[in-house]
């Protein structure tokens, strides 16, 4: 990009200090790591949105286990007198419908086919904010300009994000635009005291009173897996509690899928023994009744996945008491907040935490011939309609 100076009649031809490449092979993506923690570590202003999906780790673990899922990797990075000021780690994947093929635009680690989703949430650019501004100019005009692309597609995205305000500025210039809440987050706030209603009380005391009970006539443990061998075993007790819970319902359970069970075991493996991955279970009598799988990002646990034995008896309410014991176990490691992701208003989470920043999703579709196409046929097939229903035809 050229700056144009004249001062008396003379043209000077000055270079922007902005610049903007793009990345399409996964190789080079990966030498980003240092560019992509800087950003994400100084931007102090973010850190409560920063979270877990958008970790280094989570990122790169998905583009080496999706990677046949990516049509194009399109990573957009914007430079500021040659230092990065953003990476946009976006991605196009294809899907087809009555033979045409649509190109779509996202982000990593989200839409993927919903057999095997990995539910990135708050997913956004790395930015520095000193940059904001320039960057939403910067961004939007490359975005707009992806003549090949047929739709934006981005998944719960924070409405706070750097990606939603691009998104407002690139609604005028897409030929139909559409925005909806998908849920909320739901946290516990481990720094004050837990505001839980009465009736939760009750029936919390209820389920530690039946714990105790358990406890003096089997032998109760409560384990935190700490070494990669022990996390493994525990990962593939959650998957078969996990499954047979949707077996039972004529559902394949997400673990059927050979993408996501590689994908969190690859993850696990690697990240345990660097206390990201946290990996609880209550045994009694060495018999697993349940797992919850959670990763842990600066001072805040994120429960992601569980699995637990729903016909044990007595009932322990097998999950809601890992929550409780993890609770406790955060308290005792000093993180600050237990986040339980996303939820609706209803969901027993809304029992025992608050709820959070909504969800949302957004989809846009380009101005590109394909979609001109199309509108121009929903519009003839709606004419035609209408002339129908008044007898002119």
């Amino acid at each position: 990009m050229l700056i144009y100076f004249c001062f008396s009649n003379e043209f000077y031809f000055m270079p922007s200090l902005y610049t903007v490449e793009t990345i399409t092979d996964i190789k080079q993506a990966i030498m980003l790591e240092n560019e992509w923690r800087t950003l994400i570590e100084a931007t102090a202003e973010k850190k409560e949105s920063v979270q877990c999906f958008m970790s280094w780790e989570w990122l790169t673990q998905w583009l080496q286990t999706y990677q046949d899922y990516i049509v194009e990797l399109k990573i957009m990075c914007v430079l500021y007198n040659g230092t990065y000021v953003a990476i946009a780690p976006f991605y196009i994947c294809t899907n087809s419908k009555w033979g045409i093929t649509a190109k779509t635009l996202s982000f990593i680690a989200t839409n993927e086919p919903e057999n095997c989703e990995v539910a990135s949430e708050f997913i956004d650019i790395a930015y520095s904010t000193q940059h904001k501004q320039k960057i939403i100019e910067l961004l939007s005009f490359k975005l707009s300009h992806l003549t090949d692309i047929t739709q934006f597609n981005f998944k719960d995205l924070n409405k706070h994000s750097l990606m939603y305000a691009i998104c407002q500025q690139l609604q005028a210039k897409t030929i139909a635009y559409k925005e909806y809440i998908t849920g909320y987050q739901f946290y516990i706030n481990l720094a004050y005291t837990c505001q839980y209603s009465k009736s939760f009380l009750k029936k919390k005391k209820r389920i530690f009173n039946t714990f105790e009970k358990v406890s003096k006539t089997q032998h109760c443990e409560f384990i935190i897996a700490n070494e990669e061998k022990q996390a493994l075993k525990l990962y593939d007790q959650l998957v078969e509690l996990h499954q047979k819970h949707w077996q039972q319902k004529n559902k394949p359970g997400v673990f059927a899928n050979n993408y996501f069970y590689a994908f969190h075991r690859r993850f696990i493996k690697q990240y345990v023994e660097k206390g990201i991955v946290v990996l609880s279970a209550i045994q009694i009598e060495n018999q697993t009744i349940s797992v919850n799988y959670s990763i842990k990002w600066h001072n805040t646990l994120y429960f992601y996945q569980s699995g637990m034995d729903e016909r044990y008896k007595p009932n322990l309410s097998p999950g809601l008491l890992n929550h409780l014991l993890l609770i406790q176990y955060c308290k005792e490691q000093n993180i600050q907040q237990y986040n339980l992701l996303k939820s609706t208003k209803k969901d027993y989470k809304s029992h025992f935490s608050q709820r959070g920043d909504e969800l949302i999703d957004i989809t846009m579709l380009t101005s590109n011939k394909l979609n001109l196409i199309r509108l121009a046929l929903y519009r003839a097939k709606q004419g035609l309609k209408l002339l129908t229903s008044k007898g002119r035809i």
